[in-house]
């Protein structure tokens, strides 16, 4: 499993998608950054904290991951090596596990690159680290939400772009659900239970929400490959 991560994560730097991705989330970032910086509290002082971003980040990863997840299984069926993979002395549940695990490397590479914001925070101010390592946390749970829906679409699909619509959509109304769905609806959104770890809070309702999420979708897409073994 972990030569198949390997495999994966070479794939992945290799192609120029990551590059932009990349770009494009550290330019997007950045800005953010610094409309954040220079937003007064109130207190009329800037906020050491990451507060201020976390949902703006939130709303970048919902655009990156479906570009970052829509190839993982689509090419496999696209070139037709989908079946060697299968024939690898590896069960659905590992190959599933491998992709998804060189999809959190590439995840907490994305937000490790932004490690510069908070130590220009603690530069400019004496932050709390405890609620930014929150923070952080509670985007890589978003975020590998995000990429789990993902994998599943990437299964579903040998075209790319169909992959990366069929991930978009759902998770754009998972995000609104908790403006349309009432009660219900907060409870199920991805984007509700984020708001915890926003103040630096440790909430395990929360935090299993995300991983119920993520074991859910992982399993749909184990079963599902071990469905294709049968046809």
């Amino acid at each position: 499993m972990f030569a198949l991560i390997k495999k994966e994560l070479k794939i992945q730097i290799a192609s120029p998608i990551l590059a932009v991705g990349l770009a494009l989330f550290l330019f997007l970032t950045g800005f953010a950054f610094s409309a954040h910086v220079t937003q007064a509290s109130p207190q009329h002082l800037p906020e050491a904290s990451m507060r201020g971003m976390i949902y703006f980040m939130a709303v970048i990863l919902l655009f990156v991951t479906p570009f970052l997840s829509m190839r993982v299984f689509s090419e496999e069926m696209k070139n037709g090596t989908m079946e060697l993979l299968k024939t690898a002395p590896l069960t659905d549940l590992q190959i599933v596990l491998g992709k998804y695990g060189a999809m959190l490397i590439l995840l907490a590479i994305f937000l490790l690159a932004t490690a510069i914001y908070p130590i220009c925070i603690a530069i400019l101010g004496q932050p709390e680290w405890g609620p930014m390592l929150f923070c952080y946390l509670g985007l890589f749970l978003l975020g590998g939400s995000f990429l789990a829906l993902g994998l599943l679409a990437s299964a579903l699909t040998k075209n790319q772009v169909i992959a990366a619509v069929l991930t978009f959509v759902p998770l754009l109304t998972l995000w609104f659900l908790s403006d349309v769905g009432g009660a219900l609806g907060e409870k199920v959104s991805l984007i509700t239970h984020l708001q915890s770890f926003s103040v630096g809070v440790l909430d395990s309702s929360d935090l299993f929400y995300y991983l119920a999420v993520i074991f859910f979708l992982l399993f749909l897409t184990v079963r599902y490959l071990e469905a294709q073994r049968w046809r």
